[in-house]
């Protein structure tokens, strides 16, 4: 535990010593990042023995994998230029390639309305245009209620087009038909794109107006995992703690502000003022006493989460494909999406000669996939990779890694929203306690999103006005960005600022 600290101006009086936080992943991080720069201290605890949560990368006999593949792409400009004063020298930039495979036939992805139209046939752009010029028809004059994500896409693009290229790998995604899921998610991830959007695109582009689909993201080049490991150092290096094979399993809550948290198979425990939690909604509203009330509980637990098997295939290959996504809506295809790392950064491979393929396989535990061994799962992804997609040769596999990860998606039933209200008005009920990140808020977030999520509580945990559940709550499609507007800027470099502080610092170790 971290001493107390005289606050002097320009900190608030009120303004927290010791946080305990929830969960090492980016938002957590995130959150102590920015507390310890500026004089707090903070124990950070996880239950596994790294750091990144979700945003792990794995090395597998000379290779290096992440589990999701992500990327770093934000519209606002200062949380880039704060990502870039973190990753200083370690950032390369990716081309951004992705692509459906659908009924054999590749389709650019986000959709093309030119690609589109030269890989179907005469019947299916009919079929299509007639779709969506019905469903346009029947909103403008009896709007219909838009309750699911097949009521959201099918909208957006009409029934031919939704079929093609969502139905299958949301159903794959979720294991819930699309009639099942929450129009949230389709809020959240494709708001604003539609027909319209992609053939305006298309016309406005060669004359480099406001829209753009995003065509490059930043990556670091040893893998995402250096990302939450930069926020980590920074943290041990302001003196704070990172507490990991450390799962939380107890939080007593004594009174405003009061906590103490136990954590580790051997009874550990800290103080803290503030609680900040990364880890499943769910879990927090069991784990913190005085106990809730059963009806909490039973919402609490019905808070579901799909889970997820990675399977790198090593191969002796220079390269499959140059996608860094592939998309693949077959419901007879065991894995959802795949892609490729050497393409996303050299430094995943031992050498030019190999390459390697993550493949996702969606489910949850206890289903047919989940219940499938490692050697099973990796032979069926190779299967359909040489049969089905015709990617590989069976000699180019050099061998493969499996990793199980649970908890991975928060989904969306057509009653989450209820649940996770009747859980947060009990938290709420406790001085000091605050959620943050994809399973402490439920909602599916990039990691860029969790990260800026994580760096406005710890704004706002330091006296400034925000809310950082605004975060990925904008009605406009992620990957179209409109002029280089800033939408928050409350993590800007302020040299003196940070002299100030440092100084501060000096004066207390002194």
């Amino acid at each position: 535990m971290g001493e107390d600290l005289p606050l002097d101006d320009p900190y608030k009086e009120d303004q927290p010593r010791n946080v305990a936080i929830l969960g090492a992943g980016p938002a957590g991080l995130a959150v102590g990042h920015e507390l310890s720069k500026n004089g707090v201290h903070v124990d950070v605890m996880d239950r596994n023995p790294y750091v990144g949560g979700l945003c792990v990368t794995i090395q597998d006999a000379g290779y290096k994998f992440d589990i999701g593949g992500h990327r770093w792409f934000t519209k606002n400009e200062d949380l880039n230029n704060w990502f870039r004063r973190l990753m200083e020298g370690e950032i390369v930039m990716v081309d951004r390639i992705s692509r459906v495979f659908h009924q054999g036939k590749f389709f650019n992805y986000p959709i093309e309305f030119g690609d589109v139209f030269r890989k179907s046939s005469p019947l299916t752009i009919i079929q299509a245009g007639f779709s969506f010029l019905a469903v346009s028809i029947r909103q403008a004059i009896a709007p219909k209620k838009v309750n699911n994500i097949k009521d959201a896409y099918t909208v957006q693009f009409g029934k031919k087009l939704y079929s093609m290229f969502f139905e299958q790998y949301t159903e794959k995604v979720w294991g819930l038909p699309c009639d099942q899921i929450s129009a949230d998610w389709a809020n959240q991830r494709t708001k604003g794109l539609s027909i319209w959007s992609l053939v305006a695109n298309q016309v406005l582009k060669p004359q480099k107006k406001a829209v753009s689909l995003i065509e490059q993201f930043m990556y670091p080049r040893e893998g995402y995992v250096r990302i939450p490991e930069r926020m980590a150092e920074d943290i041990t290096n302001e003196g704070g703690d990172v507490h990991l094979n450390s799962n939380v399993n107890r939080i007593i809550y004594h009174g405003p502000n009061d906590f103490e948290v136990f954590f580790g198979e051997d009874g550990r425990s800290v103080k803290a003022d503030t609680i900040v939690s990364t880890i499943p909604l769910g879990v927090l509203g069991q784990i913190i006493e005085p106990k809730c009330d059963p009806s909490v509980v039973e919402a609490a637990k019905a808070l579901e989460f799909r889970d997820l098997i990675t399977v790198n295939l090593r191969l002796k290959r220079k390269q499959v494909t140059n996608d860094t996504w592939l998309y693949v809506q077959d419901r007879d295809i065991l894995f959802g999406r795949i892609h490729e790392p050497k393409n996303w950064s050299k430094a995943m491979v031992p050498d030019d000669e190999h390459t390697s393929l993550v493949l996702e396989c969606f489910c949850t535990r206890g289903d047919h996939i989940w219940s499938m061994d490692d050697d099973a799962v990796a032979e069926r992804c190779v299967d359909d990779l040489v049969e089905k997609l015709k990617f590989i040769d069976r000699s180019e596999v050099v061998g493969w890694q499996i990793v199980r990860t649970v908890q991975a998606y928060p989904v969306y039933d057509l009653d989450y929203q209820n649940k996770i209200k009747k859980v947060m008005e009990f938290l709420e009920t406790m001085k000091g306690v605050f959620v943050v990140g994809r399973g402490g808020s439920f909602r599916y977030n990039n990691a860029d999103h969790s990260i800026e999520m994580g760096l406005m509580l710890g704004r706002r945990l330091l006296g400034d006005d925000l809310d950082h559940m605004e975060v990925n709550t904008e009605q406009e499609y992620h990957e179209i960005k409109e002029g280089d507007e800033i939408k928050r800027t409350h993590y800007t470099f302020d040299e003196k600022a940070e002299k100030k502080r440092r100084k501060r610092l000096e004066s207390i170790v002194d």
